[in-house]
């Protein structure tokens, strides 16, 4: 199916391309995925070769989706993995791999891909290949200079500082595709990059509108954000500071929003959640998680309206959550999140309460509270415990001040 050559980055780029023909067709046609006839090969493969794919990412992206959908991050039913796959053989033209070090460039596409559309306000007759060129081969450099693959693979329990670093990936790969085309980067060409990249979310909505708004979000956010990020810093100190980023990225999302953040070393609070062992009996954590501004107002823009829960967002001073689950696999959220003032924490709490409130499924218990600037909700059975759960958990959790580069 594919040249194993390695990517050459001097005398010009090996640019290798990936063509369906015979079987393979059957899997992807049209540019759209066959989720069926793709689930079919995964499991005669195994056969075939009396070895099973050890499935800890499949069985994260599950745990994934069905906490999102306790806390009010996805709708009741999401089916995370295929929505993923879908907005992925909808809108990837070209990447990079960089377990094997090639650039990967998809012909065949049915239908214009988003970056057609947006690079087709530009003036030259046909930049988009040539900007994806640039863009996919500044993933190379990224993974070869900074290991950046690595880095992002690294960030296991923490959705906020993941995303964090893919916005820088992301937005340094973009600029430089659209100065390449352009010829030039400076404040003008920044600009008016960033004014073109607003269209993105319009234009999303129309090629893939059944999207999850958290998976749409963090995507268009990595572009349009992480973009306006990277020009600022390159504006700040060119290619040299946004190299820095890669030594000492930012660690959340706020800090893509206000870069100011970032350049000032405030960093979201450490958060630790404990307690909850003696009053919950037989449950285990099975994964820890941060979900951070972005997806805090995802959560509430989604639920609770948008202006009104985009502003509350912008409190966010820190979040961390455990996930446990008991004996016959039901699950129970623990999540405390730090706002900015008492004002901010209450308004959250009694929003929170009202989202919970409102995509509880068969009574399924749950309890918020605050105290000073912070929030505690329990979110699944463990929530009927709140009585003695929740002083527990205030009495043995901590939230720290925000250390500069922690």
């Amino acid at each position: 199916m594919r040249s194993r050559r390695p990517l050459r980055l001097h005398q010009g780029a090996a640019l290798l391309a990936l063509t369906f023909a015979g079987c393979a067709y059957a899997v992807v046609s049209g540019g759209q995925v066959n989720l069926r006839r793709a689930g079919q090969i995964y499991s005669d493969v195994q056969e075939l070769r009396q070895l099973n794919f050890k499935n800890h990412d499949e069985a994260e992206l599950q745990r994934a989706a069905e906490v999102g959908e306790l806390t009010g991050l996805y709708a009741a039913g999401t089916d995370l993995k295929s929505q993923t796959m879908r907005v992925l053989s909808s809108q990837v033209v070209a990447f990079y791999d960089p377990q094997d070090r090639e650039m990967i460039l998809v012909k065949g596409k049915s239908q214009p891909s988003l970056w057609s559309r947006i690079t087709g306000v530009f003036r030259r007759k046909d930049p988009t290949s040539d900007m994806l060129v640039a863009h996919e081969l500044t993933h190379a450099l990224q993974d070869q200079y900074f290991g950046v693959h690595t880095q992002i693979d690294r960030i296991i329990d923490n959705d906020d500082r993941a995303l964090a670093l893919k916005s820088v990936v992301e937005g340094d790969a973009t600029l430089v595709g659209y100065g390449y085309i352009s010829g030039i980067i400076n404040a003008e060409t920044i600009h008016t990059l960033l004014t073109h990249l607003e269209d993105m979310p319009k234009i999303f909505d129309v090629q893939s509108p059944d999207t999850p708004a958290a998976l749409r979000d963090s995507l268009i956010f990595q572009y349009i954000d992480g973009t306006r990020f990277v020009g600022e810093v390159y504006q700040h100190g060119g290619w040299k500071a946004v190299n820095a980023l890669y030594g000492k990225p930012p660690l959340s999302t706020r800090e893509i929003i206000d870069p100011a953040l970032y350049f000032s070393h405030s960093s979201p609070p450490a958060i630790t959640v404990g307690g909850w062992r003696r009053a919950l009996r037989g449950w285990r954590e099975v994964a820890e998680n941060t979900y951070g501004e972005l997806l805090l107002r995802v959560i509430l823009t989604r639920s609770a309206g948008g202006p009104t829960g985009s502003a509350l967002a912008r409190a966010w001073r820190g979040d961390r959550m455990a996930v446990l689950q008991n004996s016959v696999g039901a699950t129970t959220v623990i999540w405390i999140v730090a706002l900015s003032d008492y004002t901010s924490a209450a308004a959250f709490a009694q929003a929170y309460a009202g989202i919970l409130e409102r995509i509880a499924t068969d009574g399924a218990p749950y309890h918020v509270e605050r105290r000073g600037a912070a929030v505690l909700a329990i979110i699944g059975p463990g929530a009927a415990h709140s009585a003695e759960l929740a002083p527990a958990v205030w009495r043995a959790s901590a939230i720290g001040a925000a250390a500069p580069g922690a």
